[in-house]
């Protein structure tokens, strides 16, 4: 097996942040991933929240031994997934930052192949990538996670182009992928409550830098009952209610929500003319429509057929139209 490749420039180093929490299940794999790297991390920022299991003691015994140095943090209190990210990323001396799940297990060039894409592209701010999914077992689970999140085709190529509603309208950016460089941590921390800390992230640095991603699975994701947050906590944190109509609207109402305390955010820190900006105000108007829509749905036809072509940007064209036309609302 080949030896660490040396860093592609003398200005970087990598931290990985490692948040944990009752993981001793996962983590052993995990950790042994870390330390099978290709480019090893220059440090590794474990914060527990307040684990009752063996995970700190797991991560202690690895530390003993790993070819980096390993820094632990024990939270005095709980302060769940999102916080535990921020308190993790604010502790990071490295230059480049990845983030890391306790229950995934990364291929050897991960931490490489980000920092390839860094050197690759200068004004890149954020790097991500596709990955594998695996069950309990570390057994394939069916598609990548970008065929699950949509994430192919024509919204990589809208990215890249510069077509920024695609970033507003879809959560495709996991953490567990991510590496970013340490300069953004400024613009986005703190995380607002109620966020999810990677989707937070990739939307405030892509107003400030490009966002690149790497068509390559870089990691083995894991999909699993007990997991903090993930793939299926996400779909399904986004189809609560009883009923598709309540479902249907109280989505609405959230994207409104969300959008709007991002736009809130970055207007006061970048010009109003800033292209990703201007799209996720765009994107703010359009929901904002939908979601004001009349509660009789005759008063709607009107309404949403002259709103019709944006269906087809800003929302699933027809389908869309459809929904918001015949799904009905409470008083």
């Amino acid at each position: 097996m080949p030896g660490p490749a040396i860093s592609l420039s003398a200005q970087n180093r990598i931290s990985v942040a490692l948040c944990t929490y009752n993981g001793e299940r996962f983590l052993p794999g995990q950790l042994a991933s870390i330390a099978q790297q290709t480019r090893l991390p220059d440090e590794l920022v474990v914060c527990d929240d307040r684990s009752t299991d063996r995970t700190v003691a797991l991560v202690r015994e690895f530390a003993a031994s790993a070819p980096f140095p390993v820094r632990i943090f024990e939270n005095e209190h709980n302060l769940g997934f999102a916080a535990n990210f921020e308190r993790a990323i604010r502790l990071c001396e490295g230059t480049l930052i990845a983030l890391s799940d306790q229950d995934d297990i990364w291929y050897p060039i991960r931490l490489e192949r980000s920092e390839q894409e860094f050197a690759a592209h200068p004004q890149a701010g954020l790097v991500f990538s596709d990955a594998d999914v695996i069950n309990d077992s570390n057994e394939s689970a069916g598609p990548t996670l970008w065929q699950r999140l949509g994430f192919a085709g024509k919204r990589a190529h809208d990215l890249l182009a510069g077509h920024f509603v695609v970033l507003a309208k879809h959560r495709f950016v996991t953490g567990a992928t991510v590496m970013f460089r340490a300069g953004l941590r400024d613009r986005f921390l703190p995380i607002p409550g109620g966020w999810i800390h990677d989707e937070w992230i990739a939307l405030i640095a892509a107003a400030f830098s490009d966002l690149r991603p790497i068509d390559q699975p870089l990691i083995r994701y894991r999909i699993h009952d007990s997991q903090q947050v993930g793939l299926r906590n996400k779909l399904e944190q986004r189809t609560q209610g009883n009923s598709p109509a309540l479902r249907h609207w109280g989505r609405l109402a959230e994207s409104v929500k969300e959008l709007q305390q991002l736009s809130d955010t970055l207007s006061a820190m970048v010009p109003d003319k800033r292209p990703v900006l201007s799209a996720y105000q765009e994107h703010l108007r359009f929901l904002s429509f939908r979601a004001g829509l009349p509660i009789v749905r005759l008063a709607r036809l009107g309404p949403i057929l002259k709103q019709y072509s944006q269906y087809q940007v800003h929302a699933s064209g027809s389908a869309s139209a459809l929904k918001d036309l015949v799904l009905k609302r409470k008083r």
